[in-house]
């Protein structure tokens, strides 16, 4: 018994031990779980002020800051100030006071957010510019009453928003600043807290059986934490992918190989991507807060615009196709698709415009365009040139025949000088035809440049204005070159009749001037050139645009009205003078006159001999004549024979055959037509040359085609229809002579 005292006596001491040690283990449970309450509520507090700083401090500011560059940036105050200067229109005044009372009021509200002193010093720059602005409008008010100009207005009111603009820069670095680092601390808070809660979960694991209240309190508080983690973790992925998209398709956009232009609903452009900078030429600032009326060009009418906007304004898409003005005055098509953008709510809130550049394929089908209007030409040309030139030649030929029997009767010659000067401008006509058809060379002959442009100059005096004054001024005595006369005529003709309707009913003067020119004024001088020749016809017209002057020697191109002119004399002008061996120069100024210099190469003069043979024409030699016009034939057999040829002449070419075979040494030269029905003049000569080689044989046609030309070498003549019997005389005596000399070089050949 007396164990039991010490055991009782013993048992408060464990008891109290029991006690001490359940004391202390829930002293140790206690403040374990004080302090995974106190870490668990300071990692919640740290995401919620993290949470905090970005969604209430750092987004508004974000929203004034835009507020703020929308409603003083260049598309806000600045811009719309700058404008009324510019403009001068009423309607800018209220709303540059609405947008100032705007800016001031955010600047306001980003005040009450309690900003750093930088920030305060930075709204107080912008504040200041913007009152500064709005105090001026007045002036401009007053500016605009008083008519005074826009550089006037502005040295009154100009003000320097280069500081504010500079401030609302710092503005924009400081939030970028505050807002990375809000985001850094929210993913930091997170991430701790996260890792908390899986380091306390297994402690409280342990603790669970102890105190299985606070177990589940806190595993439920475990459970809603790391829900809440993880909804905030999916939020900013989802952000992070929206911001990426976002700028995936701005990159897009940017980099779209089609214009995209879009404007609000009064026109006004708010975005254009970087193709249509590079289509249209102009820059940002120059785009930005104006209507696309920069690009109009004229070619469309206003009815396509009208259309357009009524369609917009409807709701509905519009396609076509528009002709735009570049900057730099040029011109190019795009393949246009316009659209209104609408909200959620279905109403219009943009208008988009896409825009494929087509000019390549433009200028394709225009150059196709062309080929098919000079294959029209070469049609025309060839069906109709060689019935016309018959009638051409039928009428000089008869009026030379009444020159001859008029005996000097003055009204006679006058008459039949003017029936020459109808049957030479007819002539030119089908002669612009039929070169611009066929580019290539005509007849060149060696002949003085001076004399030529004289004998031009007649014909060209009659067709003057009597308010226009032409002349010719010679600096050198003679001017021999190889040129097709005709073209030549041709040529000079054109250049003074369009400087005639440049000036119209208006005083003036043309003037033709021959002289020498420098050696380099012709790359490619033929090797018997002694020199250049320079002949220039200038006027005291209007002048050209640079625009006008790029184009004038295309085909077609015309600056007259529709009827009024084909578009090819230029251009016969052009490969004429380039047929022979030279060259063509403009220069014009608008308002200063248009001068063209032509420049031929400079060749020896002919010698005395060759001038008397170009110059004869008489013979008595036997002429075989075949031609199928009865009025040809009959007037080009009755001036031969004026000329003292034995002419035999024949409408049918099977019958002329027959004359030959029955007596081919009787005839001297063989003279046909070239388009018979029945027998071509090819293949006469062809026959005819069967029979006697030697033959001397002339072909004359309105056209020729390389495929219709004998093949029998450089012996057959080609001659050009019309021709005046005069000049054919010649051309007879000429082949006759040649073939005389090649018989006296064979006869003396060892």
């Amino acid at each position: 018994m007396k164990d039991v005292p010490e055991v009782v006596e013993g048992y408060p001491g464990r008891s109290l031990a029991v006690a001490f040690a359940i004391g202390i283990a829930l002293v140790i449970i206690l403040s374990v779980f004080l302090y995974m309450s106190r870490e668990t509520g300071n990692r919640i507090g740290e995401m919620r002020q993290a949470w905090h700083s970005y969604s209430v401090e750092t987004t508004p500011r974000g929203y004034w800051i835009s507020d703020i560059r929308a409603d003083f940036g260049y598309g806000g105050l600045i811009h719309n100030f700058k404008n009324y200067v510019l403009r001068q229109d009423p309607d800018y005044g209220p709303i540059l006071r609405q947008q100032s009372a705007r800016l001031l009021g955010t600047i306001q509200a980003y005040r009450n957010s309690d900003p750093s002193q930088v920030e305060l010093d930075a709204l107080r720059q912008i504040e200041d510019v913007a009152l500064e602005y709005t105090g001026n409008i007045p002036l401009i008010e007053e500016g605009i009453a008083a008519g005074q100009t826009a550089e006037q207005i502005d040295t009154r009111v100009r003000v320097d928003d280069s500081g504010a603009l500079a401030a609302l820069a710092t503005l924009e670095t400081l939030w970028v600043e505050e807002r990375d680092r809000s985001l850094s601390g929210m993913v930091r808070a997170f991430s701790d807290g996260e890792r908390l809660v899986r380091n306390f979960s297994v402690l409280l694991v342990g603790l669970i059986v102890l105190v299985g209240v606070v177990a589940i309190l806190t595993t439920l508080l475990i459970a809603n934490i790391l829900r809440t983690n993880r909804r905030l973790q999916a939020e900013l992925t989802l952000r992070e992918q929206v911001e990426l998209a976002e700028r995936k398709l701005a990159r897009a956009v940017e980099q779209s190989p089609t214009s995209i232009l879009i404007t609000d609903t009064d026109l006004n452009i708010e975005y254009a991507n970087r193709k249509f900078f590079d289509l249209s030429g102009y820059t940002a600032d120059e785009v930005y807060g104006h209507t696309p009326k920069m690009l109009q060009s004229g070619y469309s009418g206003q009815g396509v615009y009208k259309d357009l906007m009524v369609r917009l304004k409807q709701g509905q898409s519009w396609y076509g196709v528009f002709r735009n003005l570049r900057k730099d005055g040029a011109h190019y098509w795009v393949s246009t698709a316009i659209f209104p953008l609408v909200d959620q709510n279905g109403s219009v809130t943009h208008y988009i415009g896409i825009g494929e550049d087509i000019t390549e394929t433009r200028r394709t089908r225009e150059q196709f365009a062309q080929v098919q209007k000079m294959e029209a030409v070469n049609i025309l040309a060839g069906s109709v040139a060689h019935d016309f030139n018959n009638v051409l030649m039928s009428v000089i030929g008869n009026a030379d025949l009444i020159e001859l029997d008029a005996d000097g009767n003055e009204d006679v010659q006058t008459s039949v000088s003017h029936i020459r000067i109808a049957a030479r401008r007819a002539q030119a006509l089908v002669r612009k035809m039929l070169t611009f058809a066929r580019q290539r060379p005509r007849n060149p002959q060696r002949g003085d440049l001076v004399k030529a442009t004289q004998e031009a100059l007649e014909l060209i005096k009659v067709s003057a204005p009597p308010s226009i004054e032409t002349r010719f001024d010679v600096e050198i005595d003679a001017a021999f070159s190889d040129f097709d006369t005709t073209l030549f005529f041709q040529t000079l003709l054109n250049l003074c009749h369009n400087a005639f309707e440049a000036m119209g009913d208006q005083p003036g003067e043309v003037v033709l001037r021959i002289s020498r020119a420098d050696d380099d004024a012709l790359d490619d001088l033929p090797d018997e050139a002694i020199g250049v020749i320079r002949l220039d016809v200038a006027d005291t017209g209007p002048g050209m645009s640079d625009e006008v002057q790029q184009k004038v020697f295309e085909p077609f191109f015309s600056t007259k009205p529709v009827g009024k002119g084909t578009g090819l004399g230029l251009t016969i002008v052009h490969n004429s003078v380039e047929e022979s061996h030279g060259r063509v120069e403009l220069h014009s100024e608008p308002g200063k006159g248009t001068r063209f210099s032509l420049f031929y190469p400079m060749m020896p003069a002919l010698s005395p001999e060759q001038q008397a043979e170009l110059r004869a024409v008489a013979g008595d030699e036997h002429v075989l004549l075949v031609d199928d016009d009865e009025n040809v034939l009959y007037v080009t057999r009755r001036l031969l024979t004026r000329y003292g040829y034995r002419v035999e002449a024949y409408s049918d070419p099977q019958r002329a055959l027959e004359a030959f075979r029955a007596a081919p040494e009787s005839y001297d030269v063989l003279l046909t037509d070239l388009m018979m029905p029945g027998l071509t003049g090819t293949d006469l000569i062809a026959a005819a040359r069967s029979l006697r080689p030697d033959i001397p044989t002339i072909l004359v046609s309105s056209y020729f085609d390389d495929a219709e030309t004998p093949d029998d070498g450089d012996s057959t003549v080609r001659v050009q229809k019309p021709v005046d019997v005069q000049s054919l005389a010649r051309i007879i005596r000429t082949s006759l002579h040649q073939v005389s000399k090649q018989k006296l070089t064979t006869l003396h050949r060892p």
